[in-house]
């Protein structure tokens, strides 16, 4: 070998050695950041889906009030409709405290 080549031998070790270096630390970077937005993404879905199991409670608590509120006015207007509550305020009235 000439000797020409046998002097750039170690320039070019040395060379592909930093830059094996470089790119490993490249890719240990990009794979930490891409983790760290996979962990928060996966953050903001499991808040996310708190939000939505405590918004379908809420809608099915509104749902039970509903059908009470409902049931007590299909109460009133049958009682109304029966006459019932004025004899009651009637005799409630005429009756001395």
């Amino acid at each position: 070998m000439p000797p020409q080549i046998i002097d750039v031998i170690p320039a070019v070790m040395v060379l592909t050695t930093l830059g094996t270096i470089f790119l490993v630390g490249m890719k240990m970077r990009l794979s930490a950041k891409l983790q760290l937005q996979k962990g928060s993404k996966s953050e903001e879905v499991e808040r996310l889906a708190d939000a939505v199991d405590g918004l379908h409670e809420e809608v099915r608590m509104l749902r039970e009030e509903y059908t009470e509120l409902h049931e007590r006015m299909d109460f009133a207007e049958r009682m109304l409709s029966s006459g019932q509550p004025r004899r009651a305020l009637g005799e409630q009235a005429s009756t001395p405290s």
